[in-house]
């Protein structure tokens, strides 16, 4: 009888615990730091700010890091230093982080190499990858790399024509003396003679190397439907968009936003890739709505229909974008009252404190609306990278007219238009 009630309870207790709830499964990151004094870990996000945007910043205290979250998806980040946040960037790791544990071992950035990942089915599938990559390609593409590299160091990647603008690059502190000297080297750059002939020929030699990569990429894609593979496509339509070939992005962006329904990546890859299909000369502008300073939600066909506009996303932190804004200052007065208006979108973060004292000062009396925070998405509609701005001009009849126009170029169309 003993036996039967000690057998009982045993059964009873197996019973409870089977029954009892499993533990909640999160992120666990922990890490150590060898070499470096840096104060904490930066994890960066896709089309994140690395000056304003929040990110996921770590604390180091006696070389060790801990991070405990509970994550609603999955996600792709670039693991930097701390400093990296004051120097604008730096050197970088892939990670991905899941609910699982993650271990990490983070050497100085002069041996980033030596970072070792241990945890999550994600970065395994990453390692697993990147050693393809490197068996299948690096015998031919390293000493190709290697031999750049010793272009750059004896100042011999350049053409003689590119040196002299990189010149007077380094010595103007003018923003508007830059932006004609930046469009003369992208002029270069479309002419072919950017590069000098030692560069050109190893750039040649790269190219179908670099084509076959493209492929083996894609074919991955296609056949793994993870995010290690989203982050491969947002990686090509945020920083290669002017070489893409973009039916193959929307292929892979149906496989994978099929694969993983309702991830915030589906709307971010979605407005990339229309910007790079619709935000081109030659068609209609991309429309949206976004408050002024005083909080009125404003619809920007309302405000251009029937105009020729220029459509300016700029912000308060970059300098060329303020440069460009102040050469169009007397086309606006000129034209303001013959059929042209300009319409300012400011990218700020945080608040509009800012926004509001450069106002005043700067006197710009055409209309200015808030991106406060990406809340939008404006700069991915417009395929415009979130370090910088742009600007359109847009006929009356909302067709792109230009990218990025000089006020020379803009005043051509404004005569031919409006005069």
């Amino acid at each position: 009888m003993k036996y039967l009630t000690k057998f009982s309870l045993l059964l009873t207790i197996v019973f409870l615990l089977n029954c009892s709830p499993e533990k909640e499964q999160v992120l666990q990151i922990n890490g150590k730091v060898i070499g470096t004094e840096t104060a904490s870990i930066l994890l960066r996000k896709p089309n994140q700010d690395m000056r304003f945007d929040s990110l996921i910043e770590i604390p180091i205290v006696n070389g060790k890091f801990h991070l405990e979250s509970k994550l609603e998806n999955p996600e792709a980040v670039k693991l930097f230093l701390g400093e990296a946040k004051e120097n604008g960037g730096g050197r970088y790791m892939p990670l991905f982080l899941e609910n699982d544990k993650i271990n990490l071992t983070i050497h100085s950035e002069e041996e980033f190499d030596k970072n070792i990942i241990e945890g999550g089915d994600l970065n395994a599938q990453y390692k697993k990858f990147k050693e393809n990559v490197e068996r299948k390609f690096n015998d031919r593409i390293k000493p190709l790399q290697d031999s750049i590299g010793e272009l750059f160091k004896s100042d011999e990647y350049n053409s003689d024509k590119a040196k002299l603008l990189y010149a007077e690059l380094r010595e103007t502190k003018s923003q508007d003396e830059k932006l004609v000297i930046n469009k003369k080297l992208d002029h270069l750059e479309k002419l072919g003679q950017k590069l000098s002939p030692k560069a050109k020929e190893l750039k040649d030699k790269m190219q179908p190397i670099a084509e076959e990569h493209k492929m083996f990429q894609q074919d991955y894609i296609e056949n793994n439907p993870t995010i290690v593979s989203y982050s491969f496509l947002l990686r090509e339509l945020i920083y290669n968009k002017e070489s893409i070939d973009i039916n193959s992005a929307k292929k892979s962006f149906q496989i994978l936003s099929k694969a993983i329904p309702n991830h915030p990546y589906n709307e971010l890859a979605s407005n990339l890739i229309s910007a790079i299909e619709n935000v081109k000369i030659g068609k209609k502008y991309t429309n949206f709505s976004a408050p002024d300073l005083n909080g009125n939600n404003i619809k920007l066909s309302d405000k251009i229909k029937g105009k020729v506009a220029l459509l300016v996303l700029w912000a308060t932190w970059c300098g060329p974008c303020i440069a460009k804004s102040r050469t169009m200052v007397p086309l606006y007065d000129e034209y303001k009252d013959k059929g042209f208006t300009i319409v300012g979108v400011a990218g700020e973060f945080y608040n509009t404190d800012r926004l509001i004292k450069f106002l005043d000062k700067e006197k710009w009396s055409w209309l200015n609306l808030v991106e406060l925070d990406r809340k939008n998405g404006i700069w991915e509609k417009y395929g415009v990278g979130g370090g910088g701005g742009g600007i359109f001009l847009i006929d009356e009849n909302g067709i792109i007219l230009a990218k990025d126009p000089t006020a020379e170029e803009v005043r051509m169309e404004l005569e031919f238009r409006l005069n």
